[in-house]
């Protein structure tokens, strides 16, 4: 499947950063909310696809650029955004004067117009940690806001459908007192009540863009977005393909990005440039990533801003390497990036900041992107004969390959209702074992599950519950000297083009409730392995490797 590029976003302001936890989160709302609150006012703001909207003006209601601008006292007002149909993108720089700003662009997707209300309200945090950081509304000259920027008119903005607008945070990165950054968490109220729980997130990591904060983080209300990347142009900038053409929930995606013109902002650049993904996770959440290529390297530091960061921040020992990561080397015009397909579904947008160049601004290409993932569970799922309460069961994307492609397999297991208590531990161990066979059902080998990618604490083992499917990814190789990304170790090569039968074998242990845990004592977890329980099988299922010349 293809996506083609629907925009390019040209070097404006912007620098955003990601996630918050909860409970640093849920302080800083607080103490916003607390202070909006004594101005009584309720702030408004849209959805985690995020709306696009522009100031609000005395005068007559008029139209510019698709975005619906009103008095502020105009009476009845269209309703607050479905954040559900409000798209974003993201844009960051260092602007001259020792700055550094983040753009937010919104676009009304829905079929009417719809009101966006209010600031952002960031949060920061450093080495895993939560940052205390001013913020400033509308401020003014003497480092305060507006006492009445919630009666500004650009503190509003409604869009009509297809509409952008976009809205600016900025900082100084000059000073005296100053903190490093290493991502942030941006919360729009665009709800009709002040609840906390029900903040528009933006979450933003910028790759290889320090962000040095040392002064409060300053807005100025919603905007005209002439540098929107929500406009449609002949000539695709970039253009994005996946592999396989179709997948499944639980699969690993191979995208490659192609761009029509060297990942650089002039004929000079220095370093690296960056790939993200805009991904809408939830109704209320939208996030910049940085997307990870494969065969990226890690490189010195090639800014003015990060070999500042590298002398001046106190690194934790794990990253005083001073090294970056480099997605896509200057000049370079093509990468590929691995994903889960689950994260893939949410992507809206692929977004690309080239590699800087002194004196020059990166520029931002911004790719409209939608991809569709099946639901695994819609395969047959060729569950075996239920054997003392357990089944087996597995399942193919296809019955015919070619040699040099690859086997996507799906194994599945299920308690169903087994008489004594069944162990699980913390990545759902024991997963099934996969049996190959021959034409004839002969044994040729059994591959061991794979745990790749699974965090290891020591906890467990917990009762496994009952009724509940459980299933897993694996890929298997048709040809020599390949390796799959996701299952490098699990890699079994056909001995040949044929007919083979794959079968899902499970063999789940007792969970022993008797003694303390083991091999610690006072580990968590409800018990310590017994023997094996039973062992369950699936339905053998067919496949067929071709040579490539006969598909």
């Amino acid at each position: 499947m293809i996506a083609t590029v629907t925009s390019k976003l040209p070097v404006t302001e912007a620098a955003a950063e990601k996630c918050v936890r909860p409970n640093s989160r849920r302080d800083r709302l607080l103490s916003v909310k607390s202070a909006r609150l004594k101005q009584s006012l309720v702030l408004v703001f849209v959805t985690l696809a995020v709306s696009v909207a522009i100031p609000l003006f005395a005068a007559q209601p008029r139209r510019n650029g698709g975005v619906v601008q009103v008095p502020a006292d105009a009476g009845s007002q269209p309703p607050l955004c479905d954040p559900s149909l409000i798209d974003a993108t993201f844009a960051y720089f260092d602007p001259p004067g020792g700055e550094q700003t983040v753009t937010f662009y919104f676009q009304n997707k829905g079929n009417v117009s719809c009101r966006l209300e209010g600031p952002p309200n960031p949060s920061f945090a450093v080495d895993g940690h939560s940052m205390i950081v001013e913020t400033c509304p509308f401020c003014g000259r003497n480092g305060r806001s507006d006492p009445t920027w919630g009666q500004r008119q650009d503190n509003e903005v409604v869009l009509a459908p297809g509409a952008t607008t976009a809205i600016d945070m900025n900082w100084s990165s000059t000073g005296t007192s100053c903190q490093w950054a290493d991502w942030g968490s941006i919360f729009f109220n665009w709800m009709e009540a002040s609840d906390w729980h029900k903040l528009t997130d933006f979450l933003f990591i910028p790759s290889g863009w320090p962000m040095r904060i040392c002064s409060s983080v300053r807005s100025f209300g919603y905007r005209t977005a002439a540098d929107s990347p929500f406009t449609e142009e002949k000539t695709p900038a970039i253009r994005v393909s996946v592999l396989p053409k179709t997948l499944y929930s639980d699969e690993r995606a191979t995208l490659h990005i192609e761009l029509n013109q060297p990942a650089q902002s002039s004929v000079k650049p220095v370093g690296c440039a960056s790939l993200y993904t805009v991904r809408h996770t939830d109704p209320l959440q939208t996030r910049l990533d940085p997307l990870r290529t494969e065969g990226s390297s890690r490189v010195d530091s090639y800014t003015p801003e990060q070999m500042r960061e590298d002398k001046e921040r106190a690194w934790p020992q794990w990253k005083t390497d001073f090294k970056r990561e480099c997605d896509i080397a200057a000049g370079r015009t093509s990468a590929d990036a691995e994903m889960a397909a689950s994260d893939l579904a949410t992507v809206t947008h692929i977004e690309l900041r080239t590699a800087p160049a002194p004196d020059t601004k990166p520029a931002f290409l911004s790719v409209a992107t939608h991809f569709d993932v099946l639901d695994v569970d819609s395969l047959p799922s060729n569950w075996g004969e239920p054997v003392k309460g357990i089944r087996a069961g597995l399942s193919v994307d296809e019955e015919r390959f070619t040699v040099g492609e690859l086997v996507p397999v799906h194994l599945r297991w299920k308690n169903v209702n087994a008489s004594d208590p069944l162990a699980q531990g913390e990545c759902n161990a024991p997963k099934p074992d996969l049996e190959i066979q021959d034409s004839q059902h002969h044994v040729l080998k059994t591959i061991a599950p794979n745990y790749f990618m699974c965090n290891i604490h020591g906890w467990g083992p917990f009762e496994m519950p009952k009724g509940k499917a459980l299933h897993t990814f694996q890929q298997l190789t048709t040809a020599p000297g390949r390796v799959t990304p996701f299952d490098a170790s699990a890699s079994p090569i056909f001995p040949s083009p044929g007919i083979y039968y794959l079968v899902s074998v499970w063999s789940p242990y007792i969970l022993d409730k008797t003694g303390p845990n083991t091999p610690l004592a006072g580990q968590i977890g409800g018990g310590k392995l017994g023997g094996i329980y039973a062992t369950a099988r699936s339905v053998p299922v067919r496949i067929e490797v071709m040579p490539s010349a006969e598909r």
